[in-house]
């Protein structure tokens, strides 16, 4: 019976393998081929600002104590391809593989999708600051970044020594770069061969820009040696952007939350001083508000090392205005910040920050 039964089994196997051929996992019908490339050159605008603003100033190639700006070339793009009548998501793909070649450095993968029009987002995936809501409809994806913490809302004395002043505010994380290509209207026609999928000027290729914009704030600081930690409030800004077609012109406004750092220039970067000591940072956003009447506050908060936190206020709108801004997305204002000294001449505390409940009643204001 037992023999019976593998005779039996080996029959059928034997049969499905005669009535079955191998075939490719998908057809090279209605599969296309798709290629972005990434334009990050307007990063690398802000990243030159090292070397470009040393010659600017200095005439010579100069040490600067900086530490540049994080970046790396995303290692993923999201493409969706979505019906153009109701938006909802059809295809998505995650493209991995990258080259380079005279155009500069793409992402390219294959896709399986009907003959229709549709439209396409692309999108570098996993940023950690920048976050994709509603990512599955293309009408009302969109950009933006999350509220800072409240633990981190709770420490700003520039926002809680008058709780009345700002009763509405809504403080963000500056924003990651991001890379968007964004198309409507995308014919596909059935083909029995791999196609190429084209932008709507025939390219056989899709480009994707950032629609984020990354600024360094440079700001001089007298007394640099008292700061233990230092941030940032940015008034006036987007909250986030659509990602289809980039604006961020009718979103809510937001305010700026980013961490600076401190630096040292040497001698001769300003006349009259030995080595200029500044804080400075690159933060990314959606963009300034369009509003003629909005001012651009920066609410500078500093722990010093000897206990205090101290904060300082002023207006940045014309900052954004001139040329070092509009060309280069250099924020330089032509003042410098004093830090105290510890009351009383004592020592500065060895650098190291203070805890909250060290802060006390030793809160204060400065001047510019």
């Amino acid at each position: 019976m037992k023999k019976l039964y593998l005779i039996s089994l080996l029959a059928l196997l034997l049969g499905l393998a005669t009535g079955c051929e191998f075939r490719p996992l998908e057809d090279p019908a209605n599969v296309s081929y798709v290629r972005v490339y990434v334009n990050d050159e307007m990063l690398n605008v802000t990243r030159g600002f090292y070397d470009d603003n040393i010659r600017r100033k200095t005439g010579g190639a100069v040490d600067v104590h900086l530490e540049r700006p994080d970046y790396s070339r995303p290692e993923i793009l999201r493409i969706g391809i979505f019906d153009a009548n109701t938006g909802d998501l059809v295809v998505e793909r995650y493209l991995r593989n990258q080259g380079d070649d005279e155009r500069g450095h793409y992402y390219e993968g294959y896709l399986v999708i009907n003959p229709g029009t549709y439209n396409l987002v692309a999108y570098n995936f996993g940023t950690e600051s920048t976050i994709i809501g509603q990512a599955n409809n293309c009408y009302r994806m969109n950009a933006y970044t999350n509220e800072i913490a409240s633990s981190i809302k709770s420490k700003l004395k520039s926002r809680t020594k008058d709780p009345t002043a700002i009763v509405d505010e809504v403080i963000r994380y500056d924003a990651d770069p991001l890379f968007v290509a964004g198309v409507e209207g995308l014919g596909i026609s059935y083909h029995s061969r791999i196609d190429t999928l084209r932008s709507v000027n025939g390219d056989p290729w899709f480009s994707a820009s950032s629609v984020v914009k990354s600024y360094y704030l440079q700001i001089g600081v007298i007394g640099a040696q008292y700061i233990s930690a230092s941030s940032c409030l940015l008034t006036g800004m987007a909250s986030s952007t659509h990602t289809l077609e980039p604006d961020f012109e009718q979103s809510e406004e937001t305010t700026l939350y980013f961490e600076m750092k401190q630096g040292v220039w040497p001698a001769g970067y300003r006349p009259g001083y030995d080595e200029f000591h500044c804080i400075y940072t690159t933060f990314g956003t959606f963009g300034c508000l369009p509003d003629a009447n909005k001012d651009l506050m920066v609410s500078l908060e500093f722990t010093t090392t000897y206990g205090a936190q101290i904060d300082t206020t002023f207006n940045l709108s014309t900052e954004f205005l001139k040329a070092d801004a509009i060309d280069h997305q250099w924020i330089l204002p032509d003042f410098e910040i004093k830090i105290p000294p510890p009351p009383g001449g004592g020592q500065s505390g060895g650098g190291m920050a203070p805890g909250v409940e060290e802060w006390g009643d030793v809160n204060s204001d400065i001047s510019i």
